[in-house]
């Protein structure tokens, strides 16, 4: 049998993919298969070379999300992609989040402002949460990382903070949601699994007077134990998915859970990251090995069907 051929797909900007990607590459060609790093939006690729196409990081996809969805339904037909591009184009907005805590996942508490409403207030938003008094987060349903996103202080919400919700609202739907204190003391707690299993988990922790956990912030990635009632949580919103997109977890190569500490101590979902995610490769030893064999194997499965 012919070795697969297995694209990883990036974007303009990391040709030759994130670091953590990389140890992806070299264990996927060490089980002999051949790996390209095609660009998503590059007119030129012939996806039906691939065995399969794996989404790694396409990390500018929010900029022209309509196009990146009619692309993985596109490319869907003509090779493997994963994950799926029905779980494309349900995770690529963050109102997915709305529908889970609908299922009864537990969620951080969000208001929800929908596009183009020209009089809607923050100040309003804040008080349907009961958050009156307290810092909120305001950012768009569609972003990458922290793009979009605001900590707005209560004596801003009238002004940057209203300010900054009308140009939001003016291109999309936007998410309102207090503060939650744990960011900025333990950061967030990240559950990988691939083929809807737990792979390892990583707490996220920022730099001091910092809140956000992106690499670019600073922030480090610790291994650590989950407790029994986060496994709970991230099994209940992985477990929600075929309501939402007729994909069980286990059909997912890889899926992170994202979790913070709510008010009141318990674990909530803050995202479900089934796209793109940096799957902290580097933070688990034997993590590269075990995702290249499972990719390999479905796209083995994909050459002979």
């Amino acid at each position: 049998m012919n070795a697969p051929r297995i694209a990883l797909v990036t974007c303009a900007a990391l040709p030759a993919l994130d670091p953590d990607d990389r140890l992806l590459a070299e264990a996927l060609r060490e089980l002999g298969a051949e790996v390209e790093t095609p660009v998503w939006n590059a007119p030129a690729v012939e996806w039906r070379r691939y065995d399969l196409a794996l989404l790694r990081s396409p990390w500018d996809y929010h900029l022209e999300r309509d196009r990146f969805v009619a692309w993985a339904a596109a490319t869907a037909t003509v090779t493997t992609l994963l994950n799926p591009s029905t779980v494309i184009a349900w995770n690529t907005d963050k109102s997915y989040l709305r529908a889970l805590a609908e299922q009864g996942v537990p969620t951080v508490p969000t208001a929800w402002v929908e596009r183009e409403r020209a009089a809607a207030r923050l100040a309003a938003a804040v008080a349907s949460g009961g958050w009156s008094g307290r810092d909120v987060i305001v950012k768009p349903t569609i972003g990458l990382g922290s793009s979009g996103l605001l900590r707005v202080s209560p004596g801003e919400q009238g002004d940057a903070g209203q300010a900054h919700l009308a140009r939001l609202v003016a291109d999309g739907d936007v998410m309102v949601q207090p503060f939650l204190d744990s960011l900025e003391r333990e950061g967030e707690l990240s559950l990988v699994y691939f083929g809807g299993e737990l792979s390892h988990v990583v707490r996220k922790r920022p730099v001091a007077g910092e809140f956000r956990v992106q690499p670019e912030f600073g922030a480090a990635a610790i291994p650590e134990q989950p407790t029994e009632k986060q496994l709970e949580v991230a099994g209940r919103a992985l477990a929600a998915i075929g309501a939402m997109t007729a994909d069980s977890e286990s059909e997912l190569v890889y899926a992170r859970v994202d979790l913070v500490t709510g008010d009141d101590g318990t674990p909530l979902l803050m995202e479900l990251e089934l796209v793109e995610p940096t799957l902290y490769l580097e933070s688990a030893p034997g993590s590269a090995d075990r995702l290249a064999r499972l990719v390999v194997e479905r796209a083995t499965d994909a050459a002979v069907v």
